[in-house]
């Protein structure tokens, strides 16, 4: 990934908060045929190994089930928008551009079979540990309990190299970039707005 080292993510607590917090991935290999790709929510395991620990699981009959212990890219994508020439306060020096956040995380994903149930709980009680009636696994009938196994497959994807990109006007004027807060607001981004001003409350 191009990171210019003004919009570089180098801290891996910001990263993994990324990954956290928008982490539906876009996981990708190469096959036989060329690139293939799946849109899947994984889950993070801070502490296992030294960039974290990806998990997710996959339909059995998906292509991708059967690339597994080759090296993936899982892309998590963070707030985005347009940014307005308009906005800035002199719009004739100033072209349209996007302002966004990123991560990549890269790894050869490996099945983890055995432990699919477990995990499929576990991802199930990240997911509903807000809700006051949460649903668990084991409310499973014993035969959908049985076959589901048979239906997914899980992965298991130490990070062994991550990447990390916030491009939030870093490059432009304090001035600048309160007006482009100012025009995200007025457009109603307020997801990118207040990203940029936590950025600009760091300077």
């Amino acid at each position: 990934m191009y990171v210019p080292r003004h919009f570089a993510m180098d801290g891996l607590a910001d990263q993994h908060a990324l990954i956290e917090a928008h982490d539906f991935a876009l996981l990708v290999t190469t096959g036989v045929d060329g690139l293939f790709a799946t849109h899947v929510p994984m889950m993070l395991k801070r502490d296992e190994g030294k960039f974290g620990t990806l998990y997710a699981h996959l339909a059995r009959p998906n292509p991708q089930a059967s690339m597994l212990g080759r090296e993936m890219l899982a892309v998590f994508s963070g707030p985005h928008g347009y940014i307005s020439p308009s906005w800035y306060s002199d719009r004739a020096k100033n072209v349209p551009t996007w302002n966004y956040s990123v991560v990549h995380c890269y790894g050869v994903a490996e099945a983890i079979d055995g432990e699919t149930l477990l995990l499929l709980s576990e991802m199930a009680d990240v997911y509903e540990k807000d809700r006051t009636d949460g649903w668990r696994t084991d409310e499973l009938t014993a035969d959908i309990r049985q076959s589901l196994p048979r239906g997914v497959v899980g992965l298991r994807m130490e990070i062994a190299r991550i990447e990390g990109k916030a491009k939030f006007s870093q490059n432009k004027p304090r001035a600048e970039r309160e007006r482009l807060i100012d025009g995200l607001k007025a457009s109603g981004d307020t997801a990118l707005a207040a990203i940029m001003e936590q950025q600009l409350n760091l300077i």
